[in-house]
């Protein structure tokens, strides 16, 4: 089968589970990417076919495409010519499948998709299922028309169902969730200290919870003096991170590294005793799907504190192989950590059970072989 897979960019350091599922696609297909841009080459190779478009194909296509936008709507998000070069590949290439990553994305490949009878397949990932999102009535009403069109629909977490209204759509919906690595992502033997490390992997963005997680953490350094907060991850949060750590005094136990390699990542991961993200719906919409860090951190059978948030419940049941909190609690944070950081042998309980699950039903493998699973039986 001839896939081609689009997505705007491949591939932001934030899509580690759209790199594994290309591999794991072209493992069995012939795969083209096609992209508005390629990034991090270095850091995820693939050994596939590449087209590059731009957003514009010259003034006199811009002029056309925005007074098509005006005429049509927002919905017209492919230029007018890029459609015409889409379909002339799609042809050369005779490509059997379009797989569109993100909404948006499938509301760009869908004209020309319909238009030469090619069949569709659409992953929702988090911020395109949101329900800030699907307020917008013309992104709602497009993103409908692309699940109306599509032959498969493939999702991470539960709750895309009722936030796509997707219900009637049972016998093409697919529950996918992100898988990791478990080969990779061992268990270390932690250093016999008196010091508790807890781990933070993420973007500095608003739905990561960052700066309540460090408001929590401070009310815990009032208790214990042996605690060390490492955050790593940069974006647009980090100032008012870094104020925040010298408004509280914290510079001492709380680590800002910014954006560090996987090798790197993996190797603080190895030395902490607790795993904490702070997801929630942010006040745009943006929130998780399955964020792929805590699949990580539970495979190195690491105790992880997060939230009843998006996908995150479909691996952590609280109190069995992790602990969760609502949204935006921040007491309710501290104390998950309080009781982790005082019960050492509740910490490796629910690391081993951590793993287990991950073993069960959030491998890399798992995950390939049922996104395989999809486009062999269309």
């Amino acid at each position: 089968m001839n896939i081609l897979v689009f997505n705007p960019s491949f591939f932001p350091l934030s899509e580690t589970f759209v790199h594994r599922q290309v591999v794991g696609l072209s493992r069995y297909h012939e795969v083209t990417m096609l992209a508005y841009r390629y990034e991090n080459a270095d850091k995820f190779p693939i050994d596939v076919k590449k087209e590059l478009i731009t957003p514009y194909r010259g003034l006199a296509d811009k002029v056309i495409t925005k007074a098509m936008r005006a005429f049509v709507g927002q919905g017209y998000k492919l230029s007018f010519q890029n459609r015409a070069l889409l379909s002339t590949l799609l042809k050369r290439d005779k490509i059997d499948v379009i797989h569109a990553h993100f909404g948006p994305s499938g509301i760009e490949m869908l004209p020309v998709a319909q238009k030469l009878g090619i069949p569709l397949v659409v992953s929702f990932h988090g911020i395109d299922a949101a329900p800030a999102m699907l307020d917008n009535k013309a992104y709602a009403d497009k993103i409908s028309e692309v699940i109306e069109y599509a032959k498969a629909v493939i999702i991470v977490s539960p709750h895309f169902i009722d936030t796509l209204d997707l219900k009637r759509f049972s016998s093409k919906v697919h529950l996918i969730p992100y898988g990791t690595d478990e080969q990779k992502f061992l268990p270390a033997e932690i250093p016999d200290r008196d010091k508790v490390v807890i781990q933070h992997v993420g973007r500095l963005v608003p739905k990561k919870g960052v700066p309540d997680l460090i408001k929590a953490f401070a009310t815990l350094c009032s208790r214990y003096d042996n605690l060390e907060l490492r955050i790593i991850g940069d974006g647009p949060e980090m100032p008012m991170c870094r104020e925040l750590v010298d408004q509280l005094n914290l510079g001492d136990k709380i680590a800002l590294l910014g954006s560090k390699p996987h090798q790197v990542v993996n190797e603080q991961m190895k030395g902490a005793d607790i795993y904490v993200l702070n997801s929630r719906t942010d006040d745009k919409g943006d929130m998780e799907g399955l964020p792929n860090s805590i699949l990580e951190a539970m495979s190195m059978e690491k105790a992880v504190v997060s939230t009843y948030h998006a996908g995150i419940p479909q691996a952590i049941q609280d109190g069995e192989n992790g602990l969760l909190v609502k949204e935006r609690d921040n007491e309710g944070l501290a104390a998950a950590l309080d009781k982790l950081i005082r019960d050492k042998e509740l910490r490796r309980r629910l690391g081993v059970a951590a793993r287990k699950t991950v073993i069960a039903g959030f491998t890399s493998n798992g995950m390939e072989t049922k996104i395989q699973s999809v486009f062999a039986n269309l």
